[in-house]
């Protein structure tokens, strides 16, 4: 068979999207065309890809399964490509992350001074933490917590930084409620949680009684939200009860206040992530040294 790059990477958006309208406009392509390099496609290949229907398109089971194998071979073409053109160079570029919200947030605020020194770097942030992104190719590193990163020998890890996790309300919110004595207290109180598709809740009060010997207790949630800044806002604003990192300015400020200040503490490791494929790129090499820097106070406060 004799693929057409182009038509593979095609059709990655299509099915990403589900949509044809939607692909051949991020794709900058007619309608028509891009219906035409599907339909070679399937030719060369010899099953359909697609079934359509009234809201789109949908992927049929060996299409499925075509996915997955250019997801792999795409990705890793062009990250093999990526290799062979920054060698015995500076590093450029884009470089491809994968990571939470809340560590976005904390990179894009110290990125000017990095991307000064490498002035030919891109950056794309996205904003999940799926370690198959990083196996895929779709994302070249990934700053992600430790559950998320499962024993594998392709996946090389390095150890960033820990976070603190502790039970935490604001004082608007004590103030016109009781203040928990103890945890099994929670259960008469409005709670935010942290839900998400995409990844195992980690900053959960439920963890804490677990931790606690209280499993048989499983709280109900006034509010749930899918990212750490929200769940910050949430509780900073007096809404509930909620789980979240050690922030040293917001507690001297006194917009949070620590309920179970003696109850140990719930730590979850994250680690600089990236496939055993890109070992030796300046680029993934020269960022983690900056992440390294600019996550030493994070170790500071967790000591």
């Amino acid at each position: 068979m004799d693929f057409n790059l182009g038509h593979l990477r095609s059709f990655l958006v299509v099915a990403r999207t589900g949509n044809i309208s939607s692909a051949a406009k991020e794709l900058g392509m007619t309608q028509p065309n891009l219906g035409r390099q599907m339909s070679a496609l399937a030719k060369e290949v010899g099953f359909h890809l697609f079934v359509r229907h009234s809201r789109g398109i949908t992927l049929t089971s060996k299409g499925q399964e075509f996915l997955e194998l250019c997801q792999r071979t795409v990705g890793n073409l062009e990250q093999e490509t990526d290799l062979i053109r920054e060698k015995d160079k500076q590093a450029q570029g884009m470089l491809k992350i994968l990571t939470g919200i809340g560590s976005g947030q904390r990179i894009l605020g110290s990125l000017q001074d990095f991307s000064k020194q490498y002035p030919y770097l891109t950056f794309r942030f996205i904003t999940v933490t799926d370690i198959s992104q990083i196996k895929i190719g779709d994302a070249d590193v990934g700053i992600m917590p430790a559950f998320s990163v499962p024993e594998d020998p392709d996946i090389i890890r390095h150890h960033l930084y820990n976070l603190t996790f502790k039970i935490y309300a604001s004082p608007h919110y004590i103030k016109y409620h009781s203040h928990p004595k103890k945890l099994e207290d929670l259960k008469s109180h409005k709670l935010i949680g942290y839900h998400s598709k995409n990844q195992d809740p980690f900053i959960e009060i439920n963890n804490f009684m677990q931790e606690n010997n209280l499993k048989d207790i499983q709280l109900e949630y006034f509010i749930e939200v899918n990212n750490g800044i929200a769940l910050r806002s949430a509780i900073v604003d007096g809404l509930g009860i909620g789980s979240f990192w050690y922030d040293h300015d917001l507690i001297k400020k006194k917009l949070l206040i620590d309920i179970f200040p003696t109850m140990r503490s719930l730590t979850i490791p994250f680690y600089y992530t990236y496939h055993r494929r890109l070992e030796g790129s300046p680029k993934v090499k020269e960022f983690h040294q900056f992440l390294k820097k600019i996550t030493e106070p994070l170790n500071e406060k967790t000591k």
